[in-house]
């Protein structure tokens, strides 16, 4: 009697690989949507990475860097401890974009220049917000030069040239916490001065009679502060510290000495 050899036939084997061709066709579109569910989650923690470094390099280098690519890129790279190639482009080597607010600084629509900071700003910047965003279908390339498209980009209101989605990320990087208002106020009938890290010295209007003279400057939080003795230029530096919050100062005298004291 013959016996039969142990195997598949081609009946069994043709039977297997249609089985093998159903669950495949079946389990890849829950493996695709996986993957590009890693990408998403992926890339939602990297713009949040780099939308942290770039605040922290404005802290730290009291500059704000303009929306070119060559320059935002650079300049915050090392913060995110992120080559610059791995900040320019996303998780699937798709260009971002840093949007920077139009009307940052004052009403009127400007393409934003950047901002290094000297002797302060005479007043608080007007909508200091910026928005880094990410394309996982293709490199983001909208262009947002009037306050209003910036807006509806922003508050995903009207019709917005950039529309949130899965693969769409926006982080919206509000810096008005990083601006901080000082009053620097002077009885003394000469100018005083002040100056900000290693920047210009600046004037503080002298008093008149019993009227203080006043300067309102706004600086970017973590500034060393070094206030003068009048005259100005050139007085002698009697207090340095630094500004994490809101701060009122005044130049004034006990009668024999005069000194910079925390109003």
């Amino acid at each position: 009697m013959k016996l039969r050899t142990s195997g598949f036939s081609l009946l069994e084997m043709i039977g297997v690989m249609a089985v093998m061709a159903i669950l495949a066709g079946a389990l890849a579109p829950s493996v695709f949507q996986m993957l590009e569910r890693g990408y998403q989650d992926a890339e939602q923690q990297s713009i949040s990475t780099v939308a942290a470094a770039l605040q922290d390099y404005v802290l730290v280098n009291k500059t704000i860097p303009t929306e070119n690519i060559n320059v935002w890129t650079v300049a915050v790279a090392g913060f995110a401890a992120l080559p610059p190639q791995r900040v320019q482009f996303n998780e699937k080597n798709f260009q971002r974009r840093l949007y920077v607010d139009p009307v940052f600084f004052t009403t009127s629509a400007q393409t934003f220049p950047g901002y290094t900071q000297t002797v302060g700003l005479a007043v608080m910047p007007n909508s200091p917000r910026a928005m880094l965003v990410s394309n996982l279908q293709g490199n983001v390339s909208a262009v947002l030069d009037q306050a209003s498209e910036f807006d509806d980009v922003w508050n995903q209101s009207g019709t917005p040239l950039l529309a949130e989605s899965n693969t769409l990320i926006i982080e919206r990087i509000n810096l008005a916490p990083l601006f901080k208002r000082l009053v620097l106020s002077n009885s003394n009938t000469s100018q005083a001065g002040y100056i900000l890290e290693a920047g210009t010295e600046g004037a503080v209007a002298a008093g008149s009679g019993t009227v203080d003279g006043t300067r309102s400057v706004v600086v970017l939080r973590n500034s060393r502060l070094s206030l003068n003795a009048a005259p100005f230029p050139g007085g002698v530096t009697q207090r340095q510290l630094i500004v994490s919050r809101d701060l009122s100062l005044r130049y004034e005298s006990d009668g024999s000495n005069w000194f910079w004291s925390e109003s």
